[in-house]
């Protein structure tokens, strides 16, 4: 392989490393601005790519998830069009979605499947560092909640990336002990690891989220056998983690109850008060203000990308829209995100990226059979799950999302991929 493409293969592990370690960088070392750095390497790294010609996407009739990418990018130019944007915040509003998606396809295209044992192998490695972290965090500085995120920093905001890490080193354990990659011991310790980190730092939904998963593994496991047992491991641990769960936080004693999951899941506040969006009521809530602010249109094509959106550390793309409504939080939810901006055509393209994968995964799996088919089954799920629970897959966390969805597809690949002719050109 030339040199020039492990260059550019080691500058996007370098944005997933900085995505990975971005908490303990800006709260321990005081470095706050170091997740723009990921938006500079990638924009370099796209820079010098295009400038020397060296390297192309993989030309392949198989990547129809790149339709949604590109039919994404039409809604948000006629959106532009049918709006009037500051030039400011439409840029603002490209990088906040384009980041991910130049990334995933930049992915696509330097990473191997050798590359994908490389990431899952660091991503497992980091995990005992992260529960070190955790601990130090809980015992010695004393935090708790949205504070105790470990590698994810200490400070509100880290519990996204907490949130999903530990979703993607669940769907690798689950998947693990399915293919006996793992032993039943170390199968039930990551388990509990998992379970105690987000009882103490109050991640309530991947309680839910994790009983979700195990449903989906029992529908897709071939084994029905050992998948009753990974059941009976999962519902006893998650029991002791729930137990952990209540008693540091008694005042959730009724979290799991289904009444509360129903009201949960479908109420019409996401946190603090009667003009919020809830995470079932971003249509019908959202349909009125937007189509006031900017006409009939915007229901299908949205205000404008980047007209809803706001900065905390730049005041001046803080948008007139965001000004007047952000008291509905709807940028609290990806989802309420993508209808103002980009309306129900954006939305749709933009959630039919995790479809497409997700069915793609799903026809590889029941022709193969194979570890990582399995694995992409469960990526997708996950993160649609995401983006109408909160507002992560904006944050800089999300590359560990558009990193990890490159996997199924990469070690799939039957094509001798470590020759340039493959994919690198």
């Amino acid at each position: 392989m030339h040199s020039f493409v492990i260059k550019y293969k080691n500058i996007l592990y370098g944005v997933l490393g900085i995505c990975l370690f971005q908490g303990i960088i800006s709260d321990y070392l005081g470095f706050r601005q170091v997740n723009y750095l990921c938006d500079v390497l990638l924009v370099l790294l796209l820079v010098v790519m295009l400038c020397r010609k060296q390297v192309k996407l993989n030309k392949t009739t198989n990547n129809i998830e790149y339709i949604s990418i590109l039919a994404f990018a039409i809604v948000a130019l006629i959106g532009w069009g049918l709006n009037t944007v500051r030039l400011p915040s439409a840029l603002w509003g490209l990088r906040n979605y384009g980041r991910f998606f130049l990334f995933f396809l930049l992915g696509r295209s330097l990473w191997n499947s050798e590359d994908v044992v490389t990431m899952e192998n660091f991503f497992m490695r980091i995990f005992p560092i992260h529960m070190i972290l955790i601990a130090f965090q809980y015992v010695v500085e004393g935090l708790n909640q949205d504070f105790l995120s470990g590698l994810f920093g200490k400070t509100p905001g880290g519990n996204g990336g907490l949130m999903i890490y530990l979703s993607v080193i669940l769907c690798i354990v689950i998947c693990q002990f399915e293919y006996k990659k793992i032993s039943t011991k170390k199968f039930v310790c990551y388990l509990l690891l998992i379970f105690v980190n987000a009882a103490l730092s109050e991640l309530k939904f991947l309680f839910i989220l994790a009983i979700l998963l195990v449903v989906w593994y029992l529908a897709m496991s071939k084994r029905k056998g050992r998948g009753m047992i990974l059941a009976l491991f999962f519902v006893i641990v998650l029991y002791v983690g729930m137990q952990i769960f209540y008693y540091v936080f008694p005042f959730w004693a009724n979290y799991l109850s289904f009444d509360n999951i129903m009201t949960m899941i479908s109420d019409q506040e996401v946190y603090a008060n009667q003009f919020d969006v809830g995470r079932t009521a971003v249509f019908s809530k959202l349909t009125p203000v937007i189509t006031k602010w900017a006409g009939q249109h915007a229901v299908w094509f949205g205000i404008g990308l980047g007209n809803g959106d706001y900065s905390d550390a730049i005041p001046m793309l803080n948008s007139a829209f965001y000004t007047v409504y952000g008291i509905m939080h709807y940028t609290w939810l990806s989802l309420g995100y993508l209808f103002v901006e980009v309306g129900y055509l954006g939305t749709i393209a933009y959630i039919s990226f995790f479809v497409i994968l997700e069915i793609k995964a799903i026809i590889a799996y029941q022709k193969r059979s194979s570890y990582y088919n399995l694995l992409g089954t469960f990526f997708p799920i996950v993160f649609m799950i995401i983006i109408v629970y909160n507002s992560t897959l904006r944050s800089n966390f999300a590359y560990i999302v558009f990193a990890v969805l490159t996997w199924q597809a990469l070690a799939d690949d039957k094509k001798e991929e470590n020759s340039c002719d493959s994919k690198i050109y």
